[in-house]
């Protein structure tokens, strides 16, 4: 059955507040008046009632414009009080405590919404996770070219504490726009090559120290901030995700050194693709017995940052060895290059997906050993295990310049698009969660 559009017609619905499932549909050029009462044109709106002014939508070639230049309630896009904004396809719209989000409206013979829904279609019914639905790349990365303040910078950083917390009902449930993690990947390829530079001007070995660490660290490091970012309930603080980091980095490679000191017999039949079998469990084993017991991170999206934190502690701290046992320095400029483009496919979005899938069956409860054996769980953290493994394994399709054999970039999407249904899961989840309060407190 093909789910299919009139591009020309749009609906606008309240998906969660005081008018919830409300809904209106424009044609092309069709203007609404939302007010808090019905008189002539107006619609009226329990949200906009013993507030001044109306709203103003128009449908202008099936995107909606909003003019709320004459209301005193606040309208925001994305978390982004307006006064005039273009809803796209992605964006959330509040209005007050509300939410509203515009459709396409179905129309008879138009082309698929989403061409690659069948494809996550199948991965979702493999992995027990919904296909994707309303999800843009281009959507979520469309704040990276855009100018950012340094106060911005510093706002996007301060999450997690007792007064940047936010309530559940002030959550924008809405796929994020995540935009800080690419000045660190920037800033990581400036810094690696100045150090580069340096080093072959002036021989000094004093630059190699800081050329592995920057090379090594800030990829992996970068990755996690996008998680950071994309954590919508903002409760994990900056502190705790360089602790994980750091400290669960180090923890989880000295554990993973032990044991496969003890299982070696794994290296002697699997090869290098034995490392999976180990390093995956023992990182998700860190996650557990850091964070575990508390209940002040329940989501499916809190998960998926602390599983990326311990990983890329990981990876980080496994790329500076690999950089420090090169036998050149050509040669470990090369390695960091490689392992630092192919960062972001690697242990960071493994134990990110693990974790995540874990946080799914936890909940707000602690952890118990039983929740192991959920199939929720388990069919993300054996994927993880088996592209790992796979990732390890002798062999491959081809080799592209700069990243290697081409099968690094298909394990990578293949893990990205399940971390992608993993973040739907999370959003759906704070929004159910979301409208119970919402409920709750209007019932009191």
């Amino acid at each position: 059955m093909n789910t299919t559009v009139d591009l020309s017609a749009v609906t606008f619905e309240c998906i969660d507040g005081k008018d919830d499932h409300y809904q209106v549909v424009l044609r092309h050029g069709q203007s609404i008046l939302f007010g808090c009462a019905t008189s002539g044109t107006a619609h009226s709106l329990k949200e906009l009632q013993g507030h001044k002014g109306s709203i103003i939508i128009t449908n202008t070639g099936g995107l909606l414009q909003i003019n709320a230049s004459e209301c005193t309630l606040p309208v925001k896009i994305n978390g982004k009080r307006i006064v005039a904004g273009l809803v796209l396809p992605a964006d959330i719209v509040k209005i007050g405590n509300s939410l509203w989000k515009a459709f396409p409206v179905n129309a008879g013979n138009a082309q698929p919404l989403n061409k690659y829904s069948s494809f996550t279609r199948s991965i979702g019914d493999f992995m027990g996770l919904e296909e994707l639905k309303d999800f843009r790349l281009r959507n979520l990365f469309s704040h990276v070219f855009k100018k950012h303040t340094f106060e911005d910078t510093e706002e996007q950083l301060v999450t997690g504490t007792s007064n940047h917390t936010p309530s559940i009902t002030e959550i924008e449930v809405s796929w994020a726009k995540p935009w800080l993690f690419s000045r660190l990947i920037v800033l990581s390829i400036v810094l690696t090559l100045l150090l580069v530079v340096g080093y072959n001007m002036f021989r000094n070995d004093n630059l190699i120290p800081g050329l592995i660490f920057i090379g090594t660290f800030v990829m992996p490091f970068a990755t996690v901030i996008f998680f950071m970012e994309v954590n919508a309930p903002r409760n994990v603080s900056i502190f705790l995700v360089l602790l994980l980091l750091f400290a669960g980095g180090v923890a989880s490679l000295l554990i993973t050194l032990i044991v496969s000191d003890k299982l070696s017999v794994l290296y002697r039949t699997f090869k290098d693709s034995a490392a999976a079998l180990i390093e995956e469990p023992v990182k998700l084993l860190i996650v557990i017995l850091v964070l575990g017991k508390y209940r002040r991170y329940p989501w499916v999206l809190n998960g998926l940052l602390l599983g990326a934190a311990v990983g890329a502690g990981f990876g980080a701290f496994e790329s500076a060895g690999y950089a420090y046992r090169s036998t050149s320095f050509p040669s470990m400029v090369n390695n960091i290059i490689i392992r630092g483009l192919l960062a972001p496919f690697m242990h960071v979005v493994w134990t990110a997906n693990a974790a995540a899938a874990l946080w799914m069956v936890k909940g707000e409860k602690p952890f118990q050993w039983s929740m192991l054996a959920s199939p929720k769980f388990l069919r993300v953290f054996i994927l993880s295990v088996v592209t790992h493994f796979a990732w390890n394994a002798e062999g491959g399709m081809f080799t592209l310049p700069w990243v290697g054999d081409v099968k690094y970039l298909l394990l990578g999407f293949l893990s990205w698009t399940v971390c992608f249904m993993l973040i739907q899961t999370g959003l759906k989840q704070l929004n159910e969660a979301r409208h119970a309060e919402v409920e709750r407190l209007r019932a009191a």
